[in-house]
């Protein structure tokens, strides 16, 4: 406390709890021994989509640290399997269990993007996912659909913008003062049926996304 000339370390506290709010500082809750700590705010230029970037490759095509320029070691990324009921999903992916994937993406240390992807879990067993162990680094979700069988058609993908729950809020070590961009994209057949959804949270100043496309016709 001499160090910044003041006798009380309520001082201290309201100008962290007000830099926090401001989004300068954060305490990540899921590892509290950390601190507090200045949170990165670098920008991230990336497609809006990966098919815009890439085609489907099985083997795995341009991984999250390539869209994203970044070197080795500046990206961690935790990754959790669950199974869970439709419930809420059940009009858009069928009233039967889902595998629930989520990916948790650090660079630098700070909570960047949370990435969840729901698909049936029969349809991720047949393209053996089973474990976060079967995960292959930036393999797309089209070319898992292809190894169980189902050919994916179609894409609706959709941006928002919005202020982010307290799990969410949790989940990307940020004030809830800040606005999410969420990216929502489901995967059709060309029957319409819906067989894999996924949405990803990123902070709203960390993103810009990108669409390049080529022109069928002639304007």
């Amino acid at each position: 406390m001499a160090q910044y000339d003041v006798e009380s370390k309520s001082t201290i506290s309201r100008a962290i709890a007000v830099l926090a709010d401001e989004g300068i500082l954060f305490t990540d809750p899921l590892a509290p021994r950390r601190g507090v700590r200045v949170r990165a705010r670098t920008e991230f230029l990336r497609p809006i989509d990966q098919q815009l970037a890439a085609p489907v490759e099985v083997d795995g095509g341009r991984t999250f640290e390539e869209f994203s320029f970044l070197g080795s070691g500046e990206l961690d990324v935790e990754v959790s399997y669950a199974r869970r009921e439709a419930s809420d999903l059940a009009d858009l992916l069928g009233d039967e269990l889902l595998l629930e994937r989520t990916y948790r993406y650090l660079v630098r240390g700070t909570p960047h993007q949370v990435m969840r992807s729901w698909m049936p879990d029969r349809i991720a067993a047949a393209a053996g996912l089973t474990d976060p162990s079967d995960e292959v680094a930036g393999r797309f979700v089209e070319s898992w659909l292809v190894a169980a069988g189902v050919e994916p058609h179609h894409v609706s993908l959709t941006l928002k913008s919005r202020l982010p729950t307290a799990e969410e809020a949790a989940d990307l070590a940020m004030p809830r003062a800040l606005p999410i961009m969420v990216r929502r994209r489901v995967v059709f057949t060309a029957a319409d049926q819906a067989v894999e959804l996924s949405t990803s949270l990123v902070v709203a100043d960390q993103i810009t996304y990108l669409a390049e496309y080529e022109l069928r016709t002639p304007c």
